[in-house]
């Protein structure tokens, strides 16, 4: 199977994540240790601004909807 970038991969690579962790890190206050990590809130916040949704859940459902499709694997990463 050939691996394909999605546009959406492609524009989490204009974020340097080098960067973005160094920026988590010195902004950081108090999380549950159960709570998402910054890079994977990050990429759910600008896939849901991207694909135009407006509550939680439409996020929720947008996210489980992807889960086969590597357009939320870039979180991972």
């Amino acid at each position: 199977m050939s691996h394909h970038n999605t546009i959406f991969s492609q524009i989490l690579k204009l974020v340097p994540r080098h960067e973005f962790n160094m920026l988590a890190k010195k902004h950081d206050g108090s999380r549950r240790s159960d709570a998402m990590n910054r890079w994977t809130q990050f990429v759910a916040m600008s896939t849901a601004q991207l694909v135009g949704r407006a509550s939680l859940r439409d996020i929720e459902t947008t996210i489980a909807s992807q889960n086969t499709c590597p357009i939320i694997l870039a979180a991972a990463r």
